[in-house]
């Protein structure tokens, strides 16, 4: 059977070669008679003499015969990819100067159709890429052709880019006809046309582009809907001086000074036959970025795995000692070892053992006999795809202080080149803060001084205002004495301590807000930006689990922050227009504010006093809430449902043990912090920062409290908690099952 394989496959090789050589040399012999035809017509465009219908034959013939010169180009391009003879000279390519040539190319085309071309390309001003060049013109002419030619009479065709695992992404978007899910692989197919099109084509380009894009090392993708349009989008390398060492939630480390090549990833193969990893071996000798390390049994490749930097493991099932699953199963339970991307290299081709393997976890999975070229794509995308960005994805509903659209901090980064410039400078900031003792402070704290660090600039201060105006002011200008190039703060009272701001921006300190600025203050101007989380987000995810605990029915209160604070005021306003709006069968019966976050136990007593049928309080921030909390219990109100903000050590331990505190919509501030100083970073180059940057929201209840703990305060969820969870976990099991006994009896 592998005989009749390999020799079916080599008969497909051969026509494919054949069919290949013949298109080739077709391809060439064709130009020759249309050279001639294109050479005289274009002689007699430039005749003087001929009439204005001889003048629309000779242009009929021009654009007939230029159609045909670019399916023939097309084709040949397409011959010399399959037979591997398409040489493409790739390079640094400043991306912006070839998208905006192609865009001014186009330009004509879409004005005959009264079609817009929007592009969205300010931040990528210095954006180099690797490429070819004129590959890279003829990919993006082929698509912003295609985006016109498909699209509607007076539509837009918009260009963006985004950045994404160290590869640049560049999406072109139409709104015209669309097509099926169904057609989505096939439109890269030679020769297929999308259903029900009027226009004319052959088929090739999409086909000529996906291809064009591999070989210069990227991937091209579409989603489509009927009707109303297309969005193509391919990914393109970057040089290493542009890849991302700093971005918001990915806590890319900074290059070690150490014997390891840049971009270098360390492959395991757990492999007992000599004649495998002889294979193998060979193969990753001519990868430059990859080195390859060997064990002969399961056990000998645990310790090395425990023992080394090791990026992913290729994972023979059968081996001598123990078998691939009980290795794979031990990688997985470590938590140094469980994120290691693991390949399954097995001689089991059947479907129900990949599926089998798969299932299990593997990140994939390979078959012997080796197929090179598949097993080298397997690897970059494998490897590609274990950069995981541990962050929620979430759609940012929060709009600045001053109106400002929110731009995700996702889209944040820092590239080694640009680091490099940072640290030679040696720049110094300072941190002024509102507060610093509660756990979104630290957090928040942590995450600034930690990324400040990876940038090589030193933090000279650290200050703390108690929420007192009249102190922030004199930490700043204590700060000022230092001469800080940046500075990152919160205002605690944003007319009050205005004055202070402004004395900074015109001593020339870059300043960088939190969830705040001061008033008169202009963006570009006098500060960089201002960071905060999704505060309208988390005022619905509380508002939501509100609504759920409550089944949809009952009468609240509602606690909110009694001050001009940009944050707390988007959090109040998105719970009541939730409750409100989405909710009707809730009553909201009572606002009180607060000015001082130890006032939440007397405002929420005199609420509870006022209104014995009360049913749930919301308060705008946890330590607030732990007041709130304390007051249920006076008032022996235990089925009264709390939700807040902010997940701090008490209101966690109250969520675990499924207390009054059901549930709230947490900030991240560990992130928060990083973006933060990257956009202190950016500063600093003198690189365009958006006016208000957001994080994302996070809903946290019970079941994911645990999880959401490492991802708000990137640490462990303490033992306290962990433990108060497992034992809840374990009640709840117990008492479920004791229904189960009850309903059977």
């Amino acid at each position: 059977m592998e005989r009749v394989i390999v020799q079916a496959k080599e008969e497909a090789e051969k026509v494919n070669m054949a069919k290949s050589s013949f298109l080739s040399k077709m391809s060439h012999e064709l130009r020759t008679p249309l050279n001639g035809i294109l050479g005289f017509a274009q002689l007699l465009e430039m005749d003087e003499s001929l009439n204005e219908q001889q003048r629309d034959f000779v242009q009929e013939i021009l654009s007939g015969g230029s159609h045909l010169l670019s399916l023939i180009n097309d084709i040949l391009d397409v011959s010399r990819i399959e037979t591997g003879n398409l040489k493409i000279s790739v390079e640094e390519v400043h991306l912006l100067t070839v998208i905006k040539e192609c865009i001014n190319i186009v330009q004509p085309l879409a004005k005959k159709k009264n079609i817009s071309i929007y592009s969205q390309l300010d931040q990528w001003e210095d954006m180099m890429v690797l490429a070819d060049p004129i590959r890279l013109k003829q990919i993006l002419l082929n698509l912003l052709d295609n985006a016109i030619k498909y699209n509607q009479e007076n539509g837009k065709v918009i260009v963006f880019c985004r950045l994404q695992e160290n590869k640049q992404y560049i999406h072109i978007v139409d709104t015209g006809v669309g097509f099926s899910v169904e057609e989505y692989t096939k439109v890269f197919v030679p020769f297929y046309r999308i259903e029900n099109t009027k226009e004319e084509g052959t088929g090739i380009g999409l086909s000529l582009v996906k291809q064009l894009v591999h070989l210069m090392g990227g991937d091209i993708n579409v989603t489509s809907n009927k009707g109303t349009g297309s969005e193509f989008y391919f990914s393109l390398p970057l040089p290493n001086d542009s890849k991302t060492v700093i971005q918001w939630g990915e806590q890319t480390e900074f290059p070690p000074t150490n014997n390891r090549k840049e971009d270098n990833y360390r492959l395991l193969y757990i492999e007992d036959n000599e004649s495998n990893l002889h294979l193998v071996s060979n193969i990753i000798k001519s990868q430059p970025s990859y080195t390859l390390l060997s064990a002969r049994t399961g056990k000998e490749g645990i310790e090395i795995v425990a023992n080394e930097k090791i990026d992913l493991v290729l994972l023979d099932i059968n081996l001598p000692d123990i078998n691939g699953y009980e290795v794979f199963e031990i990688l997985k339970a470590g938590k140094e070892t469980k994120d290691i991307a693991v390949i399954a290299v097995s001689a089991n081709a059947m479907p129900k053992d990949i599926q089998y393997t798969l299932d299990k976890g593997f990140d994939n999975y390979l078959t012997k006999p080796i197929h090179v070229q598949e097993f080298l794509t397997i690897l970059s995308e494998t490897l590609n795809n274990t950069i995981n960005q541990n962050i929620p994805d979430h759609k940012i509903l929060s709009t600045g202080p001053h109106g400002e659209e929110a731009a995700s901090a996702k889209t944040l980064r820092l590239s080694l080149k640009e680091l490099k410039k940072i640290k030679k400078k040696k720049y110094k900031a300072a941190i002024a803060m509102h507060y610093t003792g509660s756990d979104w402070s630290r957090s928040q704290l942590e995450g600034m001084q930690t990324t400040f660090e990876k940038m090589g600039i030193e933090v000279v201060a650290v200050t703390n205002a108690e929420f007192k105006w009249k102190k922030q002011v004199a930490d700043i200008e204590s700060i000022l004495a230092k001469k800080p190039d940046i500075l990152v703060s919160i205002p605690v009272d944003p007319e009050l301590t205005a004055s202070v701001y402004q004395k900074a921006a015109q001593a020339g300190v870059k300043l960088v807000f939190m969830d705040n600025t001061p008033n008169g203050l202009q963006h570009g101007k006098d500060y960089v930006s201002i960071v905060s989380a999704d505060n309208y987000g988390n005022g619905i995810e509380s508002a939501n689990i509100m609504a759920e605990k409550l089944d949809r029915k009952g009468k609240v209160g509602i606690i909110y922050h009694d001050a001009d604070f940009f944050a707390t005021k988007q959090r109040t306003e998105a719970f009541e227009k939730t409750i409100k709006e989405r909710y009707p069968d809730i009553q909201i019966v009572d606002r009180r504010g607060i000015t001082d976050s130890n006032d939440g136990e007397k405002v929420a007593s005199g609420m509870i006093a006022e209104h014995q049928d009360l049913n749930g309080i919301f308060v705008v921030w946890d330590v607030p809430a732990e007041g709130a909390l304390r007051a249920t219990r006076t008032a022996k109100k235990s089925n009264l449902v709390i939700t807040t903000m902010d997940l701090g050590m008490n209101v966690a331990l109250e969520i675990a043990q499924d207390g009054p505190i059901k549930g709230l919509g947490a900030q991240l501030p560990y992130q928060q912090g990083v973006a933060e100083a990257i956009l202190a970073g950016y500063a600093l180059l003198g690189k365009q920062a958006p006016p208000y940057v957001a994080v994302p929201s996070l809903k946290v209840m019970k079941e994911n409290v645990i999880d959401a703990w490492q991802l708000v305060y990137n640490e462990d969820a303490p033992d306290i908690i962990q433990s108060v969870a497992k034992s809840r976990n374990a009640r709840e099991k117990g008492e479920q099952q004791d229904e189960s006994i009850d309903r059977r009896r």
